[in-house]
């Protein structure tokens, strides 16, 4: 059986291989951005860029007092540390997108307790068509882990949704997670792997966004996959017979997991995306599009008369049929829903 996430078998050892080439790197590259130089004591002479402002050009002394400023925001915004929810909510659009349409699976392969008592995690995925590896790994450590192992009140697995919700760090196998992302887990305080201190002066300057691709989609299983839910909670029950918490999942059961996650539709307008809040809301649109009525008023109510003075604005139509498509609505479905709305504020 043939799935996106491969063998599981040596996906450790490759895992290992991948972050250790990460580190090597890291330990050679010259054109690195330090703390100290961002505090001020910088170089001009090194003649390091920056793309801060769309194009690359020279750093200057007022670029530094802007990496210093995207620094402070983001250690302030991460100070509390970061959960599931929260790595979604703060993730870029365009992120979770290319979660949703790129990456069709992710799967736990296996997991262990850490110094501090977190269960780490090891999830494999899939990788998109454009990527030059066949998967990727990501890891994820539940920091709450001890405490609810210690936690006799809750059931595995209740205790399990609540390790979901609680507060995580993570790290992945990619380039984008290793440029772009990583210095911010480090100074956010919730990366799970080496630390990064270079500023990331040319990939992200601005300091945008929260987590790739891969790690998006790790966590939208983490909070609606159900056979993550039971993986968590075997932990649990593990750790408080008095074993570990080490799992290590089967390569028939990887395989079914990852072939039902790559039989759903991928696309943007598919039935359903596997993305539960999305579908959740969108069907939740179709229902009352449905549902609502084409009858005309008795008497036109403010609403009404907005609905159709929109009808004749034919830039705001156009966004408006723009957003039907987007939902997976038709255009008779947005106007009824319009109807609906002028009813119920008359």
């Amino acid at each position: 059986m043939s799935t996106s996430i491969g063998s599981v078998k040596g996906s450790s050892q490759e895992l290992r291989s991948r972050f250790g080439e990460d580190a090597r790197q890291r330990r050679v590259a010259a054109n690195i951005l330090d703390p100290s130089e961002v505090q001020g004591d910088y170089d001009a002479g090194r003649m390091m860029e920056t793309t801060l402002g769309g194009e690359a050009r020279p750093i200057t002394n007022e670029d530094l007092a802007a990496f210093r400023q995207n620094a402070r925001t983001a250690g302030r915004r991460f100070k509390g540390g970061i959960t599931v929810r929260q790595v979604v909510d703060l993730s870029l659009s365009k992120d979770r997108k290319r979660a949703r349409t790129e990456i069709p699976s992710a799967v736990p392969a296996s997991s262990r307790q850490v110094k501090g008592g977190a269960l780490e995690t090891r999830f494999m995925t899939s990788s998109s068509p454009q990527s030059k590896h066949a998967r990727h790994q990501v890891i994820v450590e539940f920091v709450d882990f001890e405490g609810l192992v210690a936690n006799g009140s809750l059931s595995p697995r209740k205790a399990a949704r609540e390790l979901a919700r609680g507060g995580i760090r993570f790290d992945c196998t990619c380039e984008h997670h290793r440029y772009r992302r990583r210095y911010i887990a480090t100074i956010g305080r919730y990366n799970a792997g080496r630390p990064e201190t270079g500023y990331p002066k040319i990939t992200n300057p601005d300091l945008s966004g929260v987590a790739c691709k891969h790690v998006l989609r790790v966590m939208s299983e983490i909070e609606g996959g159900s056979a993550v839910q039971m993986f968590l909670a075997r932990a649990i029950e593990k750790a408080r017979s008095g074993g570990t918490a080490v799992q290590r999942t089967s390569q028939k059961a990887a395989d079914r997991q990852a072939q039902k996650q790559d039989s759903r539709p991928m696309s943007a307008n598919a039935q359903d995306t596997g993305d539960r809040d999305f579908d959740r809301s969108r069907r939740a649109l179709r229902k009352a599009a449905k549902a609502a009525s084409t009858a005309k008023p008795k008497r036109t109510a403010k609403g009404s008369r907005a609905a159709a003075a929109l009808g004749g604005n034919a830039n705001a139509r156009d966004k408006l049929l723009a957003a039907a498509r987007e939902l997976g609505i038709s255009p008779d479905q947005a106007a009824n829903l319009l109807s609906a709305a002028a009813k119920d504020k008359s």
